[in-house]
């Protein structure tokens, strides 16, 4: 039973070094997408949440909080917190994605597209360093959890 939980716990362990990767994917694609909502159709960032809450929980999450009015930078906090949890994410992506929400609609459109770009930039560095972690740790957080509880069965027995 020891060795089973131990081995549990390895690899959720490992399940967070990847859900870290696919949710810094998915909202890599939301910038993306929300990029090319106000580059094209010029849509404001309600309509822009609205349309595509579907993609991500956090978009989501926002958009719930939109609708019972409050302000996009509160909705955007609000959806960061709720929208993130149980995916991997470390403090510093958990910061990036709020101050991506916290800084959209103070500037012209220009401004929005611009910030779009640069979140974008910075979060591909991030995903590139979440994959790198990832191959080098996952692994071996299984194969820790495996050894320790067998290790500790030996013991106590």
């Amino acid at each position: 039973m020891l060795v089973l939980m131990t081995t549990l716990l390895g690899y959720m362990e490992s399940y967070k070094l990847r859900m870290r990767v696919e949710t810094l994917e998915t909202f890599l694609k939301v910038i993306r997408l929300m990029e090319t909502e106000m580059r094209f159709h010029a849509l404001p960032l309600r309509q822009i949440v609205e349309k595509h809450c579907g993609d991500m929980e956090l978009l989501r999450q926002c958009h719930l909080q939109l609708e019972i009015g409050k302000s996009f930078d509160m909705a955007w906090k609000s959806g960061v917190e709720a929208g993130t949890g149980g995916s991997g994410l470390k403090s510093k992506d958990k910061s990036l994605i709020e101050r991506f929400g916290a800084e959209l609609g103070h500037t012209d459109i220009e401004g929005q597209i611009a910030h779009c770009e640069v979140t974008a930039k910075l979060l591909e560095a991030q995903i590139e360093q979440a994959r790198e972690e990832k191959k080098k740790k996952s692994r071996l957080f299984s194969m820790l959890g495996l050894f320790s509880g067998t290790g500790i069965a030996l013991l106590i027995c």
